[in-house]
C-alpha cells in the first residue's frame, strides 16, 4: 500500500499542528575508524548518531475557539523570543511527533525532543503565509513505530 500526506500527522507538546503542509526527517550515523596497521580491509564502529528534520507549516489563525488552534506561531515562538540587547533568550525544546496514520489502528510514528535550528517565513502575493522550520533532536527518539 502507497501513503501520501493526507496520512500525514504533526504533534507539537502532544498536541495536533492544524495546519501543516509536509514534514520530513533524515537520521545519519557517524562512523569511526579502527582500522590498524596490517589490516587489508577498513574496519570501522559506530560512532554519534544525528537526528535531524524540517516542516512547513501555514501560519494559520482558527477563526473560532473550537477545533485545532495548535498553529505555526506556537512552534515558530519555541525558537524565536524578544531579548535584550546582548542577551539572547534560551530557546526551549519541544516534543515532535512525526506519524503516519498506516490504517492499522497504530499510525506508524516517531516522537523525539528536538530544539528548533531555523525558521524561514515566506510572504507573498497569491500564496498562502507559511513558515519552514527545520530542527535537530536533543538525544535519541524517545519513541519508534515504523
Amino acid at each position: 500500500m502507497y501513503y501520501s500526506g493526507t496520512q500525514g500527522e504533526l504533534f507539537i507538546d502532544g498536541v495536533k499542528a492544524a495546519k501543516v503542509r509536509n514534514w520530513s526527517f533524515s537520521s545519519s550515523l557517524n562512523l569511526l575508524d579502527t582500522t590498524a596497521l596490517g589490516d587489508t580491509d577498513a574496519t570501522s564502529t559506530p560512532g554519534i548518531r544525528t537526528n535531524t528534520g524540517s516542516c512547513q507549516l501555514y501560519y494559520y489563525a482558527p477563526t473560532t475557539t473550537v477545533g485545532e488552534n495548535n498553529s505555526a506561531s506556537v512552534l515558530i515562538n519555541k525558537l524565536l523570543k524578544a531579548g535584550t540587547e546582548g542577551i539572547a533568550p534560551e530557546a526551549e525544546q519541544v516534543v515532535l511527533k512525526l506519524s503516519l496514520n498506516n490504517g492499522s489502528g497504530v499510525p506508524s510514528h516517531i516522537t523525539c525532543p528536538a530544539y528548533l535550528t531555523s525558521v524561514s517565513m515566506t510572504c507573498s502575493v497569491g500564496e498562502v503565509l507559511s513558515a519552514d522550520v527545520a530542527f535537530q533532536v536533543n538525544g535519541a527518539f524517545s519513541e519508534v513505530v515504523l
